[in-house]
């Protein structure tokens, strides 16, 4: 048989409201991120026809909660339908679960008069493994199970794994959390849903697992260094958690060979979270070090960015006005004015700035909290306005 191509994807979000995430975005743009969201599917379809897909998993989450609204899910099923005939697995996770009274129950879809799953669409609708045979494939299975309800799920769904399949390429979705992932949305402790260690995955003993439910693309390798399995991570990157390009995975399987995996872009814009540290700069030098930071991390005139100052800066060098006109460069940009002190000495005690700013520093370090430090980096760049006689600007309203 020829190579069977995979195309991945999974925590489209579809509805997802776009707050708290930490980029004060106006509503405007805040408006226009939430339509790229759900935009999510058709940029799908696009990558399918770049791909050539023999299958198209989707391993959960494709929308954000059960309240989205029906025209979104309508866009989303037409979508897929468009696929066609490229047959698409689903398997349901946690926020698009697969339980009574949402999108994946028919009588539902029938009640309000939404259209049926399109024929080329296999839902895996069990909580127990289910395995399905790939259309025109006589060698490919794919075997999937669903999450019923929005609860977190601690119970391990590799332990004991699925039987795997007699079919020479054998496919796993799994809808859960990586032990060893480290992405900025990792979950701790009893957060963890459906948690799995590398070791489970790989005892399975399938020839590809799609991941979904974190964030972040992360390819999972065998102990020779080949891909076993991957988190394709969301398309859309909608806050500081999900900062970067995004992704969809192309997956190459051929029996007796390594997975070949490639990326597709997703997105048509990036979230970027950077720091720069100010090292003494006057403004002058701070702007040419921010601007050099910002072609450094690729930015381009579409990105979403949040740039945070550290350090000590020149006397007298106010950052957010020193900065301000750099907005212009990228589509949205937030500055963070997190310096403490001038220059590189240190604060003199017999002066009240320097009483000020020490006591500060002091509370800063016995303080773990994120919001308690925010305030008090917050009181040191406007108390240092004041004592210096001039007027302090307070800084756009944040996200904590």
């Amino acid at each position: 048989m020829a190579p069977l191509v995979l195309l991945q994807s999974s925590d489209w979000h579809v509805g997802s409201p776009l707050t708290g995430r930490g980029l004060g975005l106006g509503e405007e743009l805040r408006a226009l991120r939430r339509r790229e969201v759900d935009e999510a599917p058709q940029r799908l379809v696009r990558a399918a026809r770049e791909a050539g897909p023999d299958a198209i998993l989707l391993p959960g989450d494709l929308w954000d909660a059960g309240s989205v609204p029906p025209t979104l899910f309508r866009r989303l099923v037409e979508a897929l339908e468009a696929l066609a005939p490229v047959p698409v697995f689903v398997a349901p996770g946690n926020h698009d679960f697969a339980g009574p009274g949402g999108f994946y129950d028919d009588a539902f879809l029938d009640a309000l008069g939404l259209p049926d799953w399109p024929g080329n669409v296999r839902v895996f609708r069990s909580s127990a493994w289910e395995t399905a045979a790939v259309p025109g494939r006589d060698d490919a299975t794919v075997t999937g199970r669903a999450f019923l309800s929005p609860l977190v799920d601690t119970g391990r769904p590799l332990a004991p794994p699925p039987a795997r399949p007699a079919a020479e390429l054998a496919i796993l979705m799994l809808h859960g959390s990586l032990e060893s992932y480290r992405g900025p949305d990792a979950p701790s402790g009893s957060k963890k849903t459906a948690p799995f260690s590398r070791e489970e995955l790989l005892g399975a003993g399938f020839d590809w697992t799609a991941l979904g439910h974190h964030h972040r693309m992360e390819v999972v390798t065998r102990e020779d260094g080949s891909p076993a399995g991957a988190y394709s991570g969301s398309p859309t990157g909608r806050g500081l958690d999900e900062t970067g390009p995004r992704h969809f995975v192309k997956v190459t399987l051929e029996a007796g060979a390594p997975a070949r995996v490639e990326t597709l872009p997703a997105d048509c814009r990036k979230v970027l979270d950077l720091e720069l540290d100010a090292a003494g700069r006057d403004g002058e030098g701070l702007r040419d070090a921010a601007l050099a930071l910002l072609l450094e991390a690729g930015a381009t005139p579409g990105d979403l960015v949040r740039l945070t100052v550290v350090g000590r800066s020149a006397p007298a060098t106010r950052t957010t006005q020193t900065l301000g006109d750099l907005k212009g460069l990228v589509a949205h940009l937030a500055l963070r004015d997190r310096t403490l002190g001038d220059g590189e000495a240190r604060p003199d005690r017999g002066t009240a700035e320097g009483r000020f700013v020490l006591d500060l520093e002091s509370r800063l370090a016995a303080t773990e909290d994120p919001r308690a430090r925010r305030v008090l980096e917050l009181a040191a760049v406007l108390g240092r306005e004041a004592l210096l006689g001039r007027v302090p600007a307070p800084p756009a309203e944040e996200d904590l």
